[in-house]
């Protein structure tokens, strides 16, 4: 088969932009993962929560997630990563689970009544039941953290 150089040319420009789109795809995904990668994250990471609980007496914050959940992917990037939301993630023991990970992972978010995505829950300590926080979208960074204060006060 004989290829004219125009469609060489063309070609080999598709396929660096193509690449270059995968590219820019595969860091924006690091970089939504790096805002969280000091959090637990799975069902080890819930139970090591618990033991760090019990010595420490903090409260958990578990976030329930999906990777194709697209509210998800707004309270990561404008609320969790935030440096309010942050400051105060380092009182707390924060949890990330995503239930589509494995059959504990769902059956831990059943346990907690999860039917949809984003669910933030904190986990005050002791005796006291998990509170859910509410409103996750459409608030500042500074209002989600109030309801997060407010949870311990219930």
């Amino acid at each position: 088969m004989n290829i004219s150089p125009l469609t060489k040319v063309i070609l080999i420009a598709s396929i660096v932009l193509i690449s270059i789109g995968f590219i820019f795809t595969q860091f924006q995904q690091f970089s939504q993962d790096s805002s969280l990668n000091d959090w637990n994250s799975g069902l080890s990471g819930f139970i090591t929560s618990m033991e760090e609980q019990r010595d420490s007496n903090k409260p958990i914050a578990l976030f329930f997630y999906t990777d194709w959940c697209p509210n998800c992917k707004k309270l990561r990037e404008d609320i969790l990563s935030s440096p309010e939301v942050r400051a105060l993630m380092t009182q707390w023991i924060p949890v990330k689970i995503n239930p589509e990970n494995g059959p504990l992972e769902n059956q831990l978010a059943e346990e907690f009544g999860v039917f949809g995505y984003p669910t933030f829950i904190v986990l005050p300590g002791g005796d006291e039941k998990p509170v859910l926080i509410r409103k996750t979208s459409n608030i500042s960074p500074a209002e989600f953290v109030e309801q997060c204060r407010q949870a311990l006060a219930t």
